[in-house]
């Protein structure tokens, strides 16, 4: 038999999360299957004058999948997300590739791996 898996899908406000949510059902045998959606605190979560819709979208994408959505505004996205995965004891993560902007500073993909070096990530572009 399969070991169980927890999986944590972050999406954020745009529309790619069909795309990542769909790769986390691809994956759900034996898998709990949670979409995570966090801001910084005295931001909007979806970044949009239609939230409610954008909420709402999120809501009826994740519970087709048959996940449960996660909402969660911190000070600091990073400790918080890294703080959701061992909290829920999370084994995977399916996240969207970072845009690249030139700088010399890391992706945030880059820096959650090295925090959860036991998690599998599953980076979607």
């Amino acid at each position: 038999m399969a070991e169980w898996n927890n999986i944590m899908v972050c999406v954020t406000g745009q529309k790619t999360c069909d795309k990542l949510i769909a790769r986390g059902m691809e994956r759900k045998e034996n898998a709990d299957i949670q979409v995570v959606h966090c801001v910084e605190t005295g931001r909007n979560f979806m970044g949009s004058p239609f939230e409610g819709d954008a909420v709402e979208y999120l809501f009826t994408a994740a519970q087709l999948a048959g996940a449960e959505l996660i909402l969660l505004r911190a000070d600091d996205v990073e400790d918080a997300l890294v703080n959701y995965a061992e909290t829920k004891h999370i084994n995977t993560i399916i996240m969207g590739a970072s845009p690249s902007n030139g700088s010399d500073k890391e992706s945030m993909e880059v820096r959650l791996q090295r925090r959860l070096p036991k998690v599998e990530f599953d980076i979607v572009r």
